[in-house]
């Protein structure tokens, strides 16, 4: 439904979330058959991953939503109608470099575009710790899963998501020091996984076209916080900036590939 100051018409809004849904269940496919389990989805809000996971673990599974963002928790548990899901999901404020949890709480731990979005600051090991901590509250037998963007450095000239990501974390690092991990090749996922957790694999996936997304993006205003920065520091940000939406206007939004890593917990 399309309301004011939508970008899209209400077919295109229609189309839009058909196709984020037909993106999230090409990722949440490679969970397998899941019914009846019990998983975490750690670092995540997104209402369309959430209905996803619930209605494949279905009544007799359990949900548990894990984020660092106290607000953004509060929305979509408000948002969810109580018979809007087949199971009831908890949702639990936390960090996943310390996971609330006790050892071996869950059946599976699931992260989906989270890895990238970590703040890696004085963590030599990257998001080594993050998936550390949720193979420590994954049961034995069980499997942890995180799925992430991926950039393709052949190509040459980066999509336009992963141009727009780096700067909205150059802002993020130029206002309060946070170093993001940010959308790097797959051989960056595939070396640490290897070498933390042996037998691991990583799987890459093409990229998924999800309509509309250029009109959105060139709807929405420059970064949060760009305005705060000297002027010598946004200067050549913005000028990325409105590069992009150039790019993005004759362009369409392009996107990157995602790698899946998979552990099995032993």
């Amino acid at each position: 439904m399309t309301g004011p100051g939508d970008p899209l018409t209400a077919g295109e809004r229609d189309r839009y979330e058909r196709d984020l849904i037909a993106f999230s269940d090409r990722e949440l496919d490679r969970l397998g058959d899941v019914r009846g389990r019990s998983l975490l989805y750690a670092g995540g809000t997104s209402p369309v991953w959430i209905e996803g996971l619930a209605e494949r673990l279905g009544p007799s599974g359990s949900l548990t939503v894990l984020d660092l963002d106290r607000e953004s928790l509060a929305v979509v548990r408000e948002g969810f109608a109580p018979d809007d899901l087949p199971l009831a999901p908890r949702y639990v404020f936390g960090d996943v470099f310390g996971l609330p949890f006790s050892e071996a709480a869950f059946d599976l731990v699931y992260s989906s575009g989270l890895l990238h979005e970590l703040d890696v600051g004085g963590r030599p090991d990257g998001p080594l710790g993050a998936l550390r901590e949720m193979y420590r509250v994954a049961r034995p037998g069980g499997v942890v899963l995180a799925s992430d963007f991926v950039s393709d450095p052949a190509s040459g000239v980066p999509a336009a998501q992963v141009e727009e990501e780096t700067i909205v974390a150059e802002v993020a690092r130029l206002l309060g020091g946070a170093r993001l991990f940010g959308i790097g090749p797959a051989a960056r996922l595939e070396e640490a996984a290897s070498t933390a957790f042996p037998g691991s694999r990583v799987e890459r996936h093409p990229p998924f076209p999800i309509r509309h997304l250029d009109r959105l993006f060139l709807a929405q205003p420059e970064p949060e916080g760009l305005g705060y920065l000297s002027p010598d520091a946004a200067r050549p940000l913005r000028a990325r900036w409105q590069a992009l939406r150039g790019r993005v206007a004759r362009e369409g939004y392009t996107r990157p590939a995602t790698a899946t890593v998979r552990i099995s917990r032993v």
